[in-house]
């Protein structure tokens, strides 16, 4: 077991260097064989070792904040997150009415021919109206005077019906954002209007056109 005064010389210690900082620290040892440690000489009659400590190493001087930036290597870029693949747009045609050049938007561009009177497409050389001529068709209401009858080969062509069929374009990207947007507003203002049983039919188009509407 230690004794009582190089017990409390372990407990000392630390703070007893530390204050010393450098230089040499006394053993001393009485007459009785009790040790203690001070920074002073023994007293008289007492043994005395002399300790040497040893100075601490320097510390470092302080450095600004640019140096240490400069110092101080770049963090590793942290591995990129893989990006979200954009949203196909549906496939959508854009159709033109050869009768009169309207437009409209088709989803499969698939337009069955149909029949229309010549004298819309302007045959013969003229719009239908004009075709029959003055004082024709046009010009009075029913029953008000005898609508005369042309006979005539332009009136016979004109009134004719012939075949024809829309002409359909793929859309292009705005073209079919312009036109998924619409339709939303338009379902969107219909679903706020609704009644319940309304609302179970035009919830599902809001929400397909809402998916759709996320590869614009």
């Amino acid at each position: 077991m230690l004794s009582r005064p190089i017990f409390i010389f372990l407990l000392l210690a630390p703070g007893l260097l530390g204050a010393a900082h450098a230089g040499d620290v006394y053993k001393c040892t009485n007459a009785q064989g009790s040790v203690t440690f001070q920074d002073q000489p023994c007293h008289a009659g007492d043994s005395e070792t002399p300790i040497h400590i040893a100075n601490p190493p320097p510390t470092p001087p302080a450095t600004s904040d640019e140096e240490a930036a400069a110092t101080t290597p770049p963090p590793t870029p942290a591995a990129s997150l893989p990006q979200q693949p954009h949203k196909a747009l549906p496939s959508l045609w854009v159709c033109t009415r050869p009768e009169d050049g309207t437009h409209y938007v088709s989803r499969d561009g698939v337009t069955p021919p149909r029949m229309v009177p010549a004298g819309v497409l302007g045959i013969p050389d003229k719009p239908l109206a004009s075709a029959y001529g003055p004082g024709g068709i046009g010009v009075s209401a029913p029953g008000v005077r005898k609508i005369p009858i042309d006979t005539s080969p332009q009136v016979a062509v004109a009134a004719a019906y012939v075949a024809i069929q829309d002409t359909c374009e793929p859309a292009t990207a705005d073209q079919t954002c312009d036109y998924l947007r619409g339709q939303y507003n338009k379902v969107h203002e219909k679903l706020r209007r609704a009644f319940k049983d309304e609302q179970a039919v035009l919830q599902p188009q809001q929400d397909e056109l809402e998916d759709q509407l996320g590869g614009c």
